[in-house]
């Protein structure tokens, strides 16, 4: 039982939060039907790991910095960095390279 608990507090610490960064990745670097698919499991992510971190915060659990910060970045990453069908155009004067 207590590997149990060992592992569901390592995934929630270490694992949702790779998790969403990845999905993030994924989100920006795929093109066309898949871009709206992996758009969409971003979104589910994002809004479980805001519940997650509400969680985390108001139990004044050890791990709210983690579960803060990744979804600072998660908020902040999807603005900032282009999608693919944003990278060609150039047009943008707020993204990097342009």
């Amino acid at each position: 039982m207590a590997q149990i608990v060992f592992f569901a507090s390592a995934f929630s610490v270490l694992g949702l939060p790779m998790l969403a960064m990845l999905a993030l990745l994924v989100a920006k670097l795929s093109t066309g039907t898949a871009a709206r698919r992996a758009e969409r499991r971003f979104l589910a992510l994002l809004i479980v790991m805001s519940l997650v971190t509400a969680h985390t915060v108001m139990t004044q659990n050890a791990a709210w910095l983690i579960h803060t910060t990744t979804l600072s970045l998660m908020v902040v990453c999807s603005l900032w960095i282009p999608g693919q069908s944003h990278a060609s155009s150039g047009d943008s004067q707020y993204f990097a390279g342009s």
